[in-house]
């Protein structure tokens, strides 16, 4: 009897997990790696909910959504920039059908190569060499160099928020190296003596590379954007969210 009760206990604790309800959050990695990877066993138990979590770039992330593919967007920088985003992926998105929920505030930050001999820039040298205007170190301060500028792909939030936040929307020049994830961005750089690259103070503290001090502090939210009100599992997780980055 006891035997057999414990296989119906087993029985019924699978069925349960099977049956958990699902919550798919697709979107900017940038914003999966700071708000959901750390916390996911966290808000699973506090919502019991399952996450299915894809950082496939905030552009396809909206598209998702506005596809019914998925509950939620993850999103690493404002509705304006991340419905751009879509655009760039052939999709578009009203953003007056849209809303976004803030969790947390992340700091946009541009690194060169340690052996790199710059170390300051302004924004509008930013801007100049993102954009193509400004080609050699020399100009700045630096090597005899080419510059070799490296982002993330176009559809991502990152890439997103720096041409709203310092190219004054401008396209970045066409020879930018581009990298499927933000994180390879910095790790490319790493290995690029005359590389730079822009992204999340928390991305990339692993990498080697040498932090630039500028002229001016960029900062975009972190937050999940949603086809208007959030539905009642969404708004659960965003809830059990914003307890876990309470204070980070």
């Amino acid at each position: 009897m006891k035997f057999t009760g414990l296989i119906l206990a087993v029985s019924l604790t699978l069925a349960t997990s099977l049956h958990a309800e699902e919550v798919a959050l697709h979107g900017a990695v940038t914003a999966v790696d700071i708000l959901i990877t750390p916390n996911k066993e966290a808000i699973e138990k506090a919502t019991g909910l399952t996450l299915s979590v894809m950082g496939n770039s905030a552009g396809k992330g909206l598209s998702d959504l506005a596809d019914g593919k998925c509950d939620g967007c993850l999103a690493a920088g404002d509705i304006k920039s991340t419905v751009d985003a879509a655009k760039k992926n052939g999709k578009e998105v009203d953003p007056a059908k849209l809303q976004f929920t803030q969790l947390l505030t992340d700091e946009i930050v541009f690194f060169v190569n340690p052996a790199n001999p710059v170390k300051k820039l302004s924004t509008a040298q930013v801007k100049g060499i993102l954009t193509g205007k400004i080609t050699n170190w020399k100009d700045v301060g630096g090597n005899d160099a080419p510059i070799v500028v490296v982002s993330e792909v176009a559809t991502g939030a990152t890439r997103g928020a720096i041409k709203a936040l310092a190219l004054d929307n401008e396209d970045y020049v066409a020879t930018t190296k581009t990298q499927p994830t933000i994180k390879q961005v910095a790790s490319l750089v790493a290995e690029f003596k005359n590389g730079i690259g822009g992204a999340s103070s928390k991305i990339i503290g692993a990498n080697k590379v040498q932090v630039l001090e500028t002229d001016r502090k960029l900062e975009r939210p972190l937050g999940i954007i949603t086809l208007g009100t959030p539905s009642e599992k969404v708004k659960k997780v965003i809830d059990a969210i914003a307890a876990e980055v309470k204070g980070k």
